[in-house]
Parts: C-alpha cells; structure tokens; sequence
C-alpha cells in the first residue's frame, strides 16, 4: 500500500455512476488475482473492499433494499474509509508494535468493536492480519535484498530471528531460510524481483 492509493481511495469515493463502480470493481478483482499467490491476505483484503463498493452501489441506486434492512450498516463491519485507514497505518508502521486499541483509536472505536468489525470486513481478526502483514514484508524483503534475516525480524516488527521463524512457519509451512533459499533457486526469480506483488490497492 503506498500513498498513492489514498487520492484513489477518494476517487471511489465519488464515483457517479455504477458504470464507473464497476470499472474500479474489475480493477480490484484484477489485483486481487495477481496477488492471491504470493500475498494471499492482499487479494483478500482487495475481495473485501470489493464487496464493499457492491454493496455502496446497491445502497446508492437501490435504496429500497437498504430501507428493508436497517441493520445492514452494522452487519458490513467497518466503513471502507475506515479499513483504508487501518489497512494504510498497519503498512507504514509494520516495523513497531501494532495494538488493537490504538488500531481502534484511529477510526473512534472501542477495542472490542473493532475487533468485531475488522474481522466482519476482512474474514481476519486484527492480530491476524497484522501477522500476515508482517510476513508479507518479509518475503518481499526476503526477495528484494540480502539483508540477514535477524534484521528483516527488526523490520517487520518481530523481536528476533527466532519470532520471524515461528510466525513464518505457521503461515507459510516453510522456515524464512528454506523459503529464501528456495525462491532464489526458482529459474525465473530475477525477474520477479521488477514484479514484486503490492499490497492491494485502496
């Protein structure tokens, strides 16, 4: 996620017709098809935000269908301005300690309510998707450098090596070493280091 995306989150915002809702709709199923195998919670992460932008336009040009259901607001979870904040401040601060309340406070939530919410927009509970986020930025930094992997750990937010490798293996079934070792062993890794998977766009 980079800080060209917040003008295009924006963008979205005011979208005028479901023609363009729709344009964006295909533009982020896109994403989330080139990212669903080296980033899997990316392409998640997008199908959420795809759903909701469905169910805007729905609100939007189908107002009957909302007013048949008053509950739905909260049943969606957070609002997309809200998980963009969240998505955007878990990338730009993946190197330090990520809490639920201070995720919370950015978007004027209760911890418990946010937690609820989060995991009712994205299928992840908050710690879970800051786990994945983190070893999401381990592989790109495991792809894209020769840094020893000590401070990769130090990058990511984990304490140590050891962290790295136990987080690493639960998500992944591989030690950072092996997975290294095996990525750069692929016949067409140099050329995947120019294509490096994004995290999914707002």
């Amino acid at each position: 996620m980079t800080a060209s995306t917040a003008p295009r989150a924006e963008a979205m915002s005011r979208l005028a017709s479901p023609s363009e809702a729709f344009a964006r709709l295909a533009e982020m199923l896109q994403e989330a098809s080139d990212a669903v195998e080296d980033d899997p919670f990316a392409a998640r992460a997008c199908l959420a935000r795809a759903t909701m932008l469905v169910r805007e336009v729905q609100a939007r040009h189908a107002p009957e269908a909302s007013a048949d259901r008053p509950d739905q607001a909260q049943a969606l979870g957070l609002a997309r301005w809200q998980l963009n904040r969240v998505l955007l401040h878990v990338d730009q601060h993946l190197g330090e300690s990520l809490l639920i309340r201070d995720l919370a406070q950015l978007i004027g939530l209760s911890p418990g309510h946010f937690a609820r919410a989060f995991r009712r927009s994205t299928g992840v509970a908050p710690r879970g998707f800051v786990l994945e986020r983190r070893v999401a930025r381990a592989k790109q930094l495991m792809r894209s450098t020769d840094l020893p992997l000590s401070e990769i750990a130090l990058a990511c937010g984990l304490s140590d090596q050891a962290h790295l490798s136990r987080i690493f293996r639960r998500y992944t079934g591989n030690t950072p070493n092996a997975w290294r070792r095996e990525w750069h062993d692929r016949p067409n890794s140099a050329g995947r280091r120019d294509n490096e998977p994004r995290v999914a766009s707002l």
